[in-house]
């Protein structure tokens, strides 16, 4: 009986044993882990705007209308993207407006579409057209709003899109 009495106790011991060694084992790993110095987090470039512009378009039947042109630069040392964002008022409820650019003097035959969009149900208008190709800064560089349903010209803006000496115009490039 003592045997087994001694036995019993010498597992209780055992046992109580390995849970302490467990506890200090799992304190140890919560200290390491507490003091442990988290990696900074990689610093990533951000875009970074090398210029902008806003122009009010001449009055155009159908409409008030604004341009905005932003040149982005991706990454330090990057070509300049431009966006382009047109904000129209006033305008015909449900109408489709498009944007186009070409250049004056350049090498394509027709104006390309840039990006289009509708009039909400209260005339508003919001077309984006993000990361051009387009060198903001050029002077020969257009771009006109225009109503999809007839082509008819509501307006642009003959670059530098950025910068000083952006002319507006109502149909035409002055080029």
């Amino acid at each position: 009986m003592l045997a087994v009495l001694l036995a019993c106790v010498g597992a209780t011991v055992s046992l109580a044993l390995l849970a302490a060694h467990q506890d200090a084992t799992i304190d140890h790993l919560r200290t390491a882990l507490r003091n442990a110095s988290r990696p900074a987090p990689a610093a990533a470039a951000l875009p970074a705007v090398s210029g902008s512009a806003m122009f009010s378009l001449p009055g155009a039947a159908g409409g008030s209308f604004s341009v905005v042109a932003v040149a982005v630069r991706p990454e330090p040392g990057s070509a300049a993207l431009t966006w382009l964002f047109v904000y129209g008022r006033h305008a015909n409820p449900g109408q489709r407006y498009g944007l186009l650019s070409d250049t004056c003097g350049g090498q394509y035959v027709a104006a390309y579409d840039l990006a289009e969009g509708t009039a909400d149900r209260n005339g508003d208008l919001t077309i984006v057209a993000p990361n051009l190709d387009i060198d903001p800064r050029a002077p020969g560089v257009w771009i006109s709003v225009y109503r999809l349903a007839d082509g008819a010209p509501l307006g642009g803006v003959q670059g530098p899109l950025t910068g000083s000496g952006a002319r507006t115009f109502k149909s035409a490039a002055p080029c």
